[in-house]
């Protein structure tokens, strides 16, 4: 008899145990179903973003942009040399130009000033010129200068030209807003309104 119970005991030890190993497969499977769902989700949806934005420029020329001739490795050179320092708001995108006889393209975008650092802009509304655009006629674009949308606000260092402004080193010198009055610039550094004021009154007493 006991020989009996111990072999009937192994038996349903051995079940107990493959029973375990069975729950244990089926959710390895079914976790490698769904990762693998996710990553072929993954990689319907990106090759389809990229295509996007190739499409939007598909049978256009690229003009090539023009380099400034003033490259910094310092956004701290921005505060330096800038005519105007704002915070602004685009208000609106103007349509892009072509000039031909120099073979580039520039985008005038309305900005409204929301504080101005430094400089004497007064006017409620400036107008920023940027290398690039897209122009549907001519079939050429070229990349633009900084990202603008409509709404979104910057920490832009300017200087003027007859009453039009421009960007003192290209993107370079467009902060963007990472949250309320904190902005971030290219290489990933973050300021916030009492940051920028302070790097100014350092330029100041230099």
């Amino acid at each position: 008899m006991k020989d009996n119970r111990d072999f009937l005991e192994g038996v349903y030890k051995k079940a107990e145990v493959l029973k375990r190993e069975k729950i244990k497969k089926t959710r390895i499977y079914r976790n490698t179903i769904r990762f693998g769902t996710v990553a072929a989700a993954i990689a319907i949806i990106i090759p389809l973003a990229f295509n996007n934005i190739n499409l939007s420029t598909k049978n256009y020329i690229e003009i090539p942009q023009v380099a400034r001739s003033l490259s910094i490795d310092d956004p701290m050179t921005n505060f330096y040399n800038a005519e105007n320092i704002v915070i602004g708001k685009v208000k609106n995108i103007g349509k892009s130009q072509y000039v031909e006889d120099n073979n580039y393209i520039y985008t005038d975008i309305t900005i409204e000033p929301e504080e101005v650092f430094l400089g004497n802009i007064n006017e409620e509304e400036i107008t920023l010129r940027v290398k690039g655009g897209k122009i549907r006629k001519e079939k050429v674009f070229s990349p633009m200068e900084g990202r603008f949308k409509k709404r979104e606000k910057s920490l832009l260092f300017l200087y003027e030209e007859k009453g039009i402004y421009y960007l003192l080193n290209g993107a370079e010198s467009q902060f963007l807003e990472l949250e309320d009055n904190v902005f971030e610039d290219k290489q990933g550094n973050k300021y916030s309104i009492e940051n920028i004021k302070n790097n100014i009154d350092r330029r100041e007493t230099q």
